[in-house]
């Protein structure tokens, strides 16, 4: 029987607050296999982003457990999480989050620096750019002087850099064009297909059908 790459055990995240407990999750149980794509959809406050968070390693449950890549993430140390994030995971965010001052080069480079605390030699950087139709002219280019998709584009290719196997993406069509965003969903297609597994947060129906199922949340349950 095959392993699960992720697997939730009867997870709830509950949320301490001054008017009282919210629970974010509520005894999820969830298993994602190695080379899905998962779409998870559902209305603002279902739980989505407290899901991202728990598949991001950014947190941990409450109650129940969460193993990735067979690992219990509740038991690992500090530094444990931050390799595995490192490693194991690639974000792409609906807001890209690059660094300003940096070239697209080195926005996508910055990851192996932290990895391997040096400037990176092998091409790697310049290879997955190249990847997402990035040549060495535009490699060159800061964020401000790039449209939305080919920003998308480089924060795709610093998810990539680590060759992580998962990648998690929170609505990374949201600030684009429709065309634009089926671009990039074509990208995410190709990753799929290379291999690596998709977890991808919309609240767009038509985004969501690129998947290969579609777990809906509601009030930290899923229902379907």
């Amino acid at each position: 029987m095959t392993t699960p790459l992720i697997r939730f055990a009867d997870v709830s995240k509950v949320y301490h607050l001054e008017s009282g407990d919210f629970t974010a999750l509520d005894h999820i149980s969830l298993e994602i296999m190695d080379n899905e794509f998962v779409a998870i959809m559902g209305p603002s406050g279902s739980g989505k982003s407290t899901m991202m968070n728990q598949l991001g390693i950014l947190d941990v449950p409450t109650a129940g457990e969460l193993f990735i890549a067979e690992r219990n993430v509740a038991s690992l140390t500090a530094l444990e999480r931050t390799h595995m994030r490192r490693d194991t995971i690639g974000y792409i965010f609906q807001k890209f989050y690059l660094i300003p001052l940096l070239s697209a080069y080195e926005n996508v480079e910055y990851p192996l620096i932290l990895k391997y605390k040096k400037r990176d030699e092998s091409g790697k950087a310049a290879d997955v750019l190249k990847s997402v139709g990035f040549d060495e002219a535009m490699s060159a280019h800061r964020p401000n002087q790039l449209s939305g998709g080919q920003q998308q584009r480089v924060a795709i290719a610093r998810a990539l850099v680590n060759d992580p196997k998962i990648l998690l993406c929170d609505e990374p069509t949201g600030n684009l064009d429709r065309k634009t965003g089926f671009q990039i969903m074509d990208i995410l297609c190709g990753l799929h297909r290379e291999g690596k597994t998709v977890i991808l947060v919309t609240h767009d129906p038509k985004i969501a059908e690129y998947a290969d199922r579609i777990i809906t949340l509601e009030d930290g349950r899923i229902t379907a």
